[in-house]
């Protein structure tokens, strides 16, 4: 694929993701001025728009319809920031985007309302598309998120659970968003079911990785690169796969007990340097490079197409990605 190709479809996205902001922007002006004073700020904050340039970037090197792609990849945006509002809510997080959360501006059920209202419009976006299968699309991915949520709440300092429940947590947390993002590119772009396939095994490795590496991040970052504190998870009792691959029947109940005693004056620190000294960071790294090897490949099958090199580049700068 030549260079003027590659460029091209990254300046459409560019465009197409301003088209985005505005009509977020735009949305959030309900006549509640508290909900908008409170919603714009985190929508501007914006991360990277990561879900919503998979869905254009699959959505442009097809033949997508701009006011379609624009709508759909606004809705995806206001489902993410929903979820995001809801999970801080459910974690008692202080720091989202490097902004105080919504819930310690406004309470809990500020927060909930402001969460609820998002899921409404986006679903009301997609409702309005004449192809139901996006709609399809979106109930999935949130029925996902939902029951990732409900296994992340009984999970909570429960150190025998497992990696293999871990990783069902993260595939409907945050995998199958991604999956789901790939497939609605693919169906406004017009695409084969079969290379929708391809798209969407891509989607859930990178989402896998994409977690994956996020739970690196709480134990070897700081929180003036990640925008939130680190250690936050364990302080939580959100175990996650760098303590879960170290646990066993020798050290699982000293670390529990340590872990819990991070409330009442522990030091984190500690906890994170024995993770590390046991290897949690070396296989938590091997798990994500198989995903990544994984999305690879899934790309590879797939033709050549304007803007592939850049899913190439979202795998191979996971490593280095901030938050």
């Amino acid at each position: 694929m030549s260079q003027t190709n590659e460029l091209e479809i990254m300046e459409r996205i560019a465009l197409d993701l301003e088209r985005v902001e505005e009509s977020l922007a735009s949305s959030f002006n309900t006549g509640a001025e508290d909900f908008n004073a409170l919603i714009r700020p985190l929508s501007a904050a914006g991360g990277k728009r990561l879900r919503a340039q998979l869905c254009l970037l699959i959505a442009n090197a097809g033949t997508s319809i701009e006011r379609q792609r624009i709508k759909i990849a606004e809705a995806v945006e206001m489902l993410h920031l929903a979820t995001l509002i809801h999970d801080d809510v459910l974690d008692q997080a202080e720091i989202r985007r490097g902004e105080d959360t919504i819930h310690m501006h406004k309470g809990n059920k500020v927060a909930i309302l402001s969460g609820d209202y998002l899921f409404a419009k986006a679903f009301k976006i997609v409702s309005e598309m004449t192809n139901m299968k996006y709609l399809q699309v979106f109930s999935h991915i949130i029925t996902c998120l939902v029951e990732g949520e409900f296994m992340q709440m009984e999970d909570v300092y429960r150190i025998d659970q497992g990696i293999e429940r871990y990783m069902t947590k993260t595939q409907k947390k945050t995998a199958d968003f991604m999956e789901g993002c790939m497939e609605l590119g693919g169906l406004l772009g017009g695409w084969q079911e079969d290379e929708i396939i391809e798209l969407k095994k891509y989607g859930h490795a990178l989402g896998m990785a994409f977690q994956i590496t996020d739970d690196i991040m709480d134990y070897r970052e700081t929180a003036e690169t990640t925008g939130k504190p680190v250690g936050n998870d364990l302080r939580e009792g959100l175990l996650t796969y760098p303590l879960l691959s170290i646990v066993n029947d020798g050290n699982k109940d000293k670390l529990l007990e340590d872990i819990k005693g991070l409330n009442y004056g522990g030091n984190e620190q500690d906890i994170i340097d024995y993770v590390i000294a046991q290897g949690g960071i070396d296989n938590t790294l091997a798990v994500a490079d198989k995903y990544c090897k994984d999305a690879l490949a899934a790309l590879a099958a797939v033709r050549d197409f304007p803007g592939k090199e850049f899913l190439v580049m979202a795998v191979e700068n996971l490593a280095d990605r901030k938050v």
